[in-house]
């Protein structure tokens, strides 16, 4: 029995060494990029990305929201800018050039401060193999000494499913208002 005790003991003393359960972990660098993106198993799931996206200020989260084409999905992604901007919008704007456009925003936002997306008035219409959303948006952007930058206007996404049934965007028509900046204009003022 004294074998056994000693055995057991020893047992516990060896796990204890090995798994440092009691150390201090190095802490997190705080200029490494939050992400706080899910699965998109619902269309609702890929406009909560959007929302982490600029939060985190995370422009790869940003990216995955949106149809890349072959082998994932058969749809390529499909932009239509907002009316007032058409002339001088690119006449090609694809999935790189969305990244493009919010890595700048991300890098030239000044640090600490976030960079916010909110939808209002929004609509679901789901279907077995799309989706259609629409919603009215207000982007703030910061800017170092002075107010925020503010763009406003609505939006048509459709969504469908990948390989993987996950949602993503593959067609977006941004809609301006009279008197404000719209998505699209932050697109082209950001894009260089």
């Amino acid at each position: 029995m004294n074998t056994y005790l000693k055995i057991g003991f020893l047992s516990i003393f060896l796990i204890l060494q090995a798994c440092d359960i009691f150390e201090s972990r190095e802490p997190e660098n705080p200029n490494e990029t939050k992400s706080s993106y899910r699965v998109p198993v619902e269309p609702t799931d890929v406009i909560e990305n959007l929302k982490n996206a600029f939060k985190d200020k995370n422009s790869n989260d940003y990216k995955k929201n949106f149809s890349t084409g072959q082998p994932l999905v058969s749809r390529d992604f499909f932009y239509v800018p907002s009316g007032n901007v058409s002339s001088i919008f690119p006449s090609d704007w694809y999935v790189d050039d969305e990244f493009q456009y919010f890595n700048n925003l991300i890098t030239r936002s000044p640090q600490g401060v976030a960079v916010t997306l909110n939808f209002s008035e929004e609509a679901y219409d789901i279907r077995s193999d799309s989706s259609l959303y629409t919603a009215k948006y207000s982007i703030s952007v910061p800017v170092q000494n002075s107010d925020p930058k503010i763009y406003q206007g609505s939006l048509k996404f459709t969504m469908t499913r990948d390989i993987n049934s996950a949602w993503i965007i593959y067609y977006w028509e941004d809609i301006a208002i009279q008197e404000t900046k719209s998505w699209s204009e932050l697109k082209i003022e950001f894009y260089l």
